[in-house]
């Protein structure tokens, strides 16, 4: 007798859900209440496999009760929406906070992202694209996820459920990409993701930015944007939100180090927090996008994430002998096109694996 094997899924789960904050969280963790749960167990498990002191489920509980203040303040419904999605998944709220500040706990990850204006795009609208280059076994844990909160605009987020916000876009022309920044976090303050879900609540560049800069932020990071205005990279720190545009060119690269001038001494004080290859992946970038002749398409850019050049440690990352991230990969590859109200995402390394599409509807 013989077995027939089973054809890999290419597509992640999908749910969409709309009304109140509380209606939405509540739909979210029952929809999803075994995957939250697990992910509850996982969180502190995979971030001490790699951490230089591994701690406590005490410790980590902590961080995450001293979140709460600033993203209530930060975000109010945000974190209503998840008191509804913990109820929903019976588990505790500072359980779903751990999932949602447990970047402020400082794991290690990649990402290789590309931005490409209307005026250089092929289409005419334009996007974004990355590589999330992270833990494998955050893949049976994601799914694509719409909500369509009342009064706010509606968006499309990958990501792991119970999470407020992650990579994706709106219908208000925001789309985002995300790559972790070398320099200083602290354990109290706004957490990443709900600074990323105030992209997907933003209706206008300015307005956004100017949130952030009063939020008293956790941690370092990057948002690689596009947005009602073209092309947009905010290096969030501590101290500023630093706004980088694409100038003529309407097109740009950002990895995993800063590129504002007035951060860059934290490519030297900072240098042990920069992600692998950051460097030259995002020369490759800019040198494969450059090659393109005329307009950029989204194939050319699946093209550009797709590149094995300096394999395994690539744009297209795989396991590799780095003693810190070498059991990481990219997880998913996605591109955004917001006024076209969709996103492209392979479910494991591109090239490997298919894009296959999501819409907004």
């Amino acid at each position: 007798m013989t077995s027939t094997p089973q054809k890999k899924q290419t597509r992640f789960p999908e749910f969409a859900t709309s009304g109140t904050r509380e209606q939405i969280g509540h739909a979210i963790g029952e929809e999803f209440r075994e995957t939250i749960q697990e992910m509850g167990d996982l969180v502190l498990e995979r971030f001490n496999r790699s951490a230089s002191r591994p701690i406590s489920v005490d410790e980590a509980t902590a961080v995450a009760a001293a979140a709460v203040p600033h993203a209530e303040q930060y975000l109010p419904d945000a974190v209503e929406e998840l008191r509804a999605t913990a109820q929903a998944a019976r588990i505790p709220f500072e359980t779903v906070m751990l999932i949602n500040v447990r970047s402020m706990l400082g794991a290690p990850e990649g990402c290789t992202s590309v931005m490409v204006g209307a005026g250089a795009s092929a289409s005419g609208s334009g996007f974004a694209g990355q590589n999330w280059d992270n833990d494998p076994a955050m893949d049976p844990f994601s799914a694509a996820i719409t909500r369509r909160p009342n009064g706010k605009p509606a968006f499309m987020s990958w990501c792991q459920p119970g999470v407020i916000a992650y990579m994706g876009f709106s219908d208000a022309g925001f789309g985002v990409c995300m790559n972790a920044l070398n320099g200083p976090s602290r354990r109290s303050g706004v957490g990443w993701y709900f600074i990323v879900r105030s992209i997907y609540e933003a209706r206008s560049l300015d307005a956004l930015v100017a949130k952030m800069r009063g939020a008293k932020r956790a941690m370092t990071a990057n948002a690689a944007m596009i947005t009602p205005e073209g092309p947009a990279d905010l290096e969030i720190t501590l101290d500023s939100v630093e706004v980088l545009r694409a100038g003529e060119a309407e097109s740009m690269v950002h990895t995993n180090h800063c590129v504002h001038e007035s951060l860059l001494d934290y490519n030297d004080s900072h240098r042990d927090s920069i992600y692998g290859q950051s460097f030259e992946r995002k020369a490759r970038a800019e040198e494969l996008l450059g090659g393109v002749p005329g307009r950029v398409s989204v194939d050319d850019v699946k093209a550009v994430l797709s590149d094995k050049d300096g394999y395994p440690t690539s744009i297209n990352r795989y396991p590799n002998d780095d003693p810190d991230t070498g059991w990481q990969r990219s997880v998913v590859s996605m591109i955004v096109e917001p006024d076209a109200g969709r996103m492209h995402v392979s479910r494991g390394n591109p090239g490997d694996n298919p894009y296959e599409v999501y819409e907004l509807g």
